[in-house]
């Protein structure tokens, strides 16, 4: 039989286990439920290491009891969410999740989504913003709920893949860039109600502007007197013209919207890369727009402000007019150099014909002149202008046009020009001078005023100073030219009364280059410069006769004569002495002397106050200068020099066989009022000093006999800049001459300029 104390004892420990069996087994759970999401509710091991900026797929787990979303790498393919720790390999341990819920599978369908979602027939199913699905591609970002999001016992499941930085950085640009153009056009669609009406059309070229003499008959620059003839159908232009132009222009023209986007960023890449402005990327369409609305809307400054309202009005006029319309009124407006506006006028002034007869060849010459009218001309540089013909010619048979071989045929054709105008036009008596009246008359009327044509301008040309200054420049450029290591000069020749210019020369010869160097040129004065230090010093007081050291200074060496002493302000201008003048405009004060040379009408340069101030270092313009001694012949009255002396409205006369009763709309005489620059006595001091320079000085090559003539020299760094001003107080006229060369330096002096001075002046003056 049993002990029972033993059975006694052995009940008393199985007890005993089994309480401490219970204890363990509650502590366990209380642990093991207490123990975080992501030891507790997965299979999956969250501890395996991934390699360095590996980029897996995440998935974000939240529930209502821990506020704090828990992460899981997705690097297999298949994953099953639920609440069974044995079936599940995400486990939930929320009583809204099934035990089998959900079932993650990688897709390799989806173009978007690496994975899917997908219902297992729970209970409280997956919900997308109230939405129950059965399935749901999953994408960066996307949320689904297990369970009613409503519920707050609902779980929340995040997908985290966000596509790599450069995906990132292209889809952000691509929603910069179409903000942009959203920007871009509700800006256009305001600008576009600012646009002026373009029906009827704007004025633009008109008609002829002629230009005459001083005599008021001779006609200056035959081919701006050719009748303006504009076409009504775009057929009449021929086969040629049109299609020239276009490949030429605007490849696209019959697909763009009067703007060409393509166009803009290959301009705005190509004027990048060279690091200037070659190219404007404007359109047929904006090209007319300028041309019709240059002077009411659009404006002719270089800037975005311009090109803005360009596009607009160019986007208009497609709206307005059909393609062939616009394409006509191009070809008849446009201008073609030597005074000819459209196709039709410059077929007929280059070539004799009209433009429906033009030869291939011939219609791509004159397209390929629209960029630069006066510089790739025909009848001034032929080589050049076929080079821009053939361009023309290759761009057709790009774009389908003409084949290879018509090509090859109008590229080894003759260019026959119209010898009679083209003789007519280098046999004109003054062309840079006839060239000058229009630089004027922009800055008068408006460069689109003064482009519209039916305009009579009277000038002060004096037909006889004019041929006497091209004769006598010529002569001193084919004489001493050579020798002395110069092939250019300038002339002009003014009232110093009036200002009018009575003879002007740019260069030895207009057919070989148009660049004006009277008026378009900036040149170091040289010691010309010093007449603003010497006014300046009289200006303040200081007394001609003071004398001034000649010792060297300012990194000069002393006078010329190479002794050191003193010499008075008479004898330093007269033998141009750079110490000398230096020590006068010290003197003075180096910023009075700035004030002077502005009151005297110099404005191109950028003056300081040092020594450059003073001996010329800095570049002016011709007719600044010529101005500028202008006042002092005048007893300080500055008026600007200038060619015209009226402009008549040729639309608006009584009489229309007789200009001089049409209406005037400049005259000089009214228009441009003379104003006290300086005090007469301190001109008439300095008139006093420039008589010394030609008596003794360094401009005795420039005296003529009982002329009175008075005046200053010039000569710059190494030569370079060789000027003589001069006037002939008498007889009221004054001429400024300057010799050298485009570039580079000479191996001659003032003297040769003062020379030039005397010989053509002993031959103009009566």
């Amino acid at each position: 039989m049993p002990d029972p104390s033993k059975s006694k004892l052995f009940k008393q420990i199985s007890t005993k286990v089994g309480t401490q069996v219970s204890k363990v087994s509650q502590q366990a759970t209380r642990v093991v439920m207490n123990l975080p999401l992501v030891s507790r509710l997965g299979k999956i091991s969250q501890t395996l290491a991934l390699k360095p900026k590996a980029r897996v797929p995440k998935l974000l787990i939240q529930t209502a009891d821990d506020p704090k979303p828990h992460s899981y790498n997705l690097v297999g393919d298949r994953y099953i969410i639920g609440r069974s720790s044995s079936r599940s390999d995400i486990v939930v341990k929320t009583p809204l999740v099934s035990q089998v819920h959900a079932k993650l599978v990688r897709d390799s369908s989806q173009k978007k989504a690496k994975f899917v979602i997908k219902d297992q027939g729970s209970t409280n199913g997956i919900y997308r913003k109230r939405q129950r699905l059965k399935s749901a591609p999953l994408k960066h970002n996307t949320v689904v709920s297990l369970g009613p999001p409503e519920l707050k016992a609902a779980v929340t499941v995040r997908y985290i893949d966000p596509p790599p930085w450069y995906m990132r950085a292209l889809l952000y640009s691509g929603y910069g860039v179409a903000g942009m153009i959203g920007l871009v056009v509700a800006a256009m669609a305001i600008e576009l109600q600012q646009v002026p009406a373009l029906k009827p059309l704007p004025v633009s070229q008109q008609g002829p502007v002629e230009v005459l003499a001083g005599d008021n008959t001779t006609t200056l620059g035959p081919a701006q007197t050719i009748r303006h003839t504009e076409l009504r159908e775009l057929e009449d232009f021929g086969e040629f013209v049109p299609q020239a132009i276009i490949a030429s222009e605007d490849s696209s023209f019959y697909l763009n919207p009067g703007i060409d986007p393509v166009g803009i960023a290959r301009a705005v890449v190509t004027n990048v890369q060279s690091g200037e402005l070659r190219e404007g990327g404007s359109t047929i369409t904006q090209q007319l727009a300028r041309n019709l609305l240059g002077r009411t809307y659009v404006g002719r400054d270089d800037s975005l402000g311009r090109k803005w309202r360009e596009a607009a009005a160019a986007i208009k006029l497609t709206f307005t007019y059909p393609k062939d319309e616009i394409l006509t009124i191009y070809l008849n407006r446009i201008y073609m150099g030597n005074g000819a506006y459209g196709l039709q006028d410059a077929a007929l002034l280059y070539f004799g014909k009209p433009a429906k007869d033009l030869t291939l060849s011939e219609a791509a010459t004159l397209a390929g002149l629209v960029p630069a009218p006066e510089a790739i001309n025909p009848f001034y540089d032929k080589d050049l202008s076929l080079a821009y013909r053939d361009r023309v010619l290759s761009r057709m048979v790009e774009l389908g046009m003409i084949e290879a071989e018509e090509a090859e045929r109008a590229r080894r054709s003759i260019l026959r020009l119209n010898e009679a105008a083209r003789q007519d036009i280098q046999s004109a008596i003054a062309p840079y001078y006839y060239s000058y009246v229009f630089e004027e008359m922009e800055e008068i009327l408006g460069d689109d005023f003064a482009f519209e044509g039916n305009l009579i301008v009277e000038t002060s040309l004096d037909l006889n100073m004019q041929r006497q200054a091209i004769a006598a420049l010529q002569r001193s450029v084919n004489g001493n030219g050579a020798s002395f290591g110069y092939s250019q000069g300038a002339i002009v020749t003014t009232d110093t009364g009036d200002g009018s210019i009575l003879a002007l020369v740019g260069g030895v010869d207009y057919e070989q280059s148009q660049f004006n160097r009277v008026s378009q040129s900036l040149r170091q004065p040289g010691s010309t410069f010093k007449l603003f230090s010497y006014a300046a010093a009289i200006d303040r007081g200081i007394n001609p006769s003071r004398t001034f050291s000649c010792n060297p200074g300012f990194g000069l060496g002393g006078c010329s004569n190479g002794g050191s002493g003193n010499i008075n302000m008479y004898d330093g201008f007269a033998f141009s002495e750079n110490v000398v003048a230096v020590r006068v405009a010290e003197a003075a004060g180096f910023n009075n002397v700035i004030r002077t040379a502005r009151n005297l009408g110099i404005e191109s340069a950028e003056l300081e106050p040092n020594t450059n101030v003073v001996l010329g270092g800095f570049e002016v313009n011709m007719l600044e200068m010529a101005a500028a001694y202008g006042a002092i012949a005048n007893r300080g009255q500055y008026i600007k020099p200038h060619a015209i002396r009226r402009i008549l409205d040729g639309k608006d006369c009584e009489d229309y066989q007789n200009y001089t009763t049409c209406r005037v709309i400049f005259d000089a005489a009214i228009d441009l009022e003379p104003r006290q620059a300086i005090d007469p006595g301190v001109a008439d001091t300095m008139a006093s000093m420039m008589r010394g320079v030609v008596q003794y000085g360094t401009g005795r090559s420039a005296a003529i006999p009982q002329a009175g003539v008075i005046g200053k020299t010039g000569t710059t760094d190494s030569s370079r800049d060789l000027w003589f001003i001069g006037i002939a107080p008498q007889r009221q006229t004054l001429t400024a001459v300057w010799l050298g060369n485009d570039e580079g330096v000479t191996n001659g002096s003032s003297s040769l300029a003062a020379s030039l001075w005397g010989d053509y002046m002993a031959q103009a003056l009566p």
